[in-house]
């Protein structure tokens, strides 16, 4: 099987620069092992936590970390080429590269974001506002969402908030379970009659509230549920993040699959990567699981597997190590030197992922893969946690690594 670009790894980061790949005409295939990480999306993509304005100077005291090695200028490009990513697969963003906006945690926290669905509600900044009261819309046995928390959230905003409880027959066979009850089945249940009764139902709770918020449960029964609730409620309807397996999270998987695939491109799921052929610098072919008769052949190779939760980085007692190329990872140090002992401290082990030259070329044994590039949380020196830039590395790197693979393939 013969291809332009193969790209290992169906998450976010395979995702975008697979659809640019395929948009430019290259026949590009993606080999995915499993679920990946959007499936737990909170609607909302962080860049930098302290803004935009920061970001150009992260080389002076970290030149290892992955924005080091970006054009700083492309950044409001790759913006712009995100949102129109999105746009086109049916999940407009909202959002800029000139300032963060706040979103709304599952525990009512606000957090700077970068790009943020437009279904979910955002704030400009803390005390702006173009809303004076919410009505929050509770399930009744639905345990992944928390209006109490998402309230005080609000109040900090200066809402007033109200608190509503809604059920609906059609739950109540997911409600006999608790591992059931969770936001992808709801989503699914919303479709047809049943989304109508829940959209009067929520009609029937609101008084003078200029806004309702429900959990994110919603597009996968229905592509258009929330605007269908939106038409019957009569009042701006937003949506707030749940914990665990996210609904928007599912819903932007499929999307964007859908996108990869329409522009050609070939997406094998349910298949892994286990061994590849190199001569000298460069890979020549990968061997699959499945496909253990048949050779991937490309010019061009990504990875783009994740990190530690993903398993594209795996650690046992005595190291980490990447599992299906052997790439060298970094930074090596003593496993005590892993971790901080106090865990709202930077953890040292944020920062683990595979080495790569400026061009995000990895490395075996300090020798780059010259055909092989590393996207994504794979990658070594940055620590989404403290920084909120998980999803802004995984974006900018896999749109960074589609535009120079592109550029010498037109030279």
């Amino acid at each position: 099987m013969r291809y332009d670009t193969i790209i290992i790894g169906g998450g976010l980061a395979g995702l975008v620069s697979g659809i640019e790949l395929a948009r430019s005409g290259s026949r590009v295939a993606i080999i995915s092992s499993g679920k990946s990480a959007l499936h737990f999306c909170s609607g909302s993509f962080e860049f930098w936590s302290e803004g935009m304005a920061a970001v150009g100077s992260i080389a002076e005291h970290n030149p290892d970390h992955p924005y080091s090695k970006i054009d700083p200028k492309k950044i409001a490009r790759y913006t712009e080429q995100t949102k129109d990513i999105f746009a086109r697969a049916g999940m407009p963003l909202v959002g800029s590269a000139e300032a963060n906006h706040l979103r709304l945690t599952p525990l009512g926290a606000l957090k700077p974001a970068w790009l943020t669905m437009d279904e979910y509600v955002t704030f400009e900044a803390v005390g702006v506002s173009e809303y004076r009261s919410v009505v929050i819309v509770a399930i009744e046995g639905y345990l992944d969402f928390y209006p109490e928390f998402i309230a005080k959230g609000l109040e900090q905003m200066g809402l007033e908030c109200h608190i509503r409880e809604i059920s609906l027959a059609e739950f109540n066979r997911l409600r006999q379970s608790a591992t059931e009850m969770r936001a992808v089945n709801l989503s699914r249940t919303l479709k047809g009659s049943p989304l109508r009764e829940f959209a009067q139902r929520v009609k029937a709770l609101v008084e003078d509230e200029d806004l309702v918020l429900l959990p994110a449960i919603f597009g996968l029964g229905e592509e258009r549920g929330l605007q269908i609730v939106e038409e019957i409620v009569g009042r701006k309807v937003k949506v707030a993040a749940t914990v665990s397996a996210s609904a928007s999270g599912v819903r932007m998987q499929k999307r964007l699959t859908d996108a990869f695939q329409s522009l050609g491109g070939v997406f094998i799921g349910g298949d892994r990567v286990v061994g590849c052929t190199i001569d000298e610098s460069r890979i020549v072919s990968l061997n699959t699981a499945n496909h253990e008769e048949e050779e991937f052949v490309a010019e061009n190779y990504i990875l783009a597997t994740g990190s530690f939760f993903g398993r594209g980085i795996v650690a046992t007692p005595e190291e980490v190590y990447e599992p299906i190329l052997g790439l060298d990872v970094v930074p090596q140090m003593a496993r005590k030197e892993w971790y901080a002992d106090d865990i709202l401290d930077a953890q040292p082990f944020q920062k683990f992922g595979v080495a790569t030259d400026s061009e995000l070329h990895p490395m075996i044994d300090g020798r780059v893969v010259e055909n092989l590039y590393a996207v994504g949380s794979i990658l070594s020196g940055a620590d989404a946690v403290k920084e909120g830039c998980g999803a802004g590395v995984v974006i900018a790197t896999a749109l960074m690594v589609a535009e120079n693979i592109l550029a010498y393939k037109h030279k």
